[in-house]
């Protein structure tokens, strides 16, 4: 099986193939797609990164990741001195599904007395 490309999460709010970063000179990269079991089942995440990154440099190749959201967030901010850009992640379709399960999961449970 191929690699996966790297998929960069930017401060403009978009996503981005390694190839295309040169193309967002004046943007950061926040995170990164990534991929994760939950429930059993394969999600994409947004894994935040420990310190954000020009797009205009390499990114490394094992960033520190702060925190992997699956759901969605709100006020992602840019954490470059002086970008006061603020974005928004959205769940994926696969992660709504599993979180859907996890729900009618608990819901089924028997009461515990």
């Amino acid at each position: 099986m191929p690699p996966i490309e790297r998929t960069f999460f930017l401060c403009s709010g978009k996503c981005v193939k390694y190839k295309d970063l040169h193309l967002h000179p004046h943007s950061h990269i926040i995170g990164e797609l990534r991929y994760l079991t939950d429930e059993g089942g394969r999600v994409v995440s947004l894994a935040i990164y420990e310190t954000t990154v020009r797009a205009d440099q390499v990114p490394p190749l094992k960033p520190a990741i702060r925190v992997y959201l699956i759901g969605d967030a709100r006020m992602i901010k840019c954490g470059h001195a002086g970008c006061e850009n603020v974005q928004r992640w959205e769940i994926g379709k696969a992660a709504f599904d599993q979180l859907m399960k996890r729900y009618q999961k608990e819901e089924n449970r028997e009461p515990v007395t």
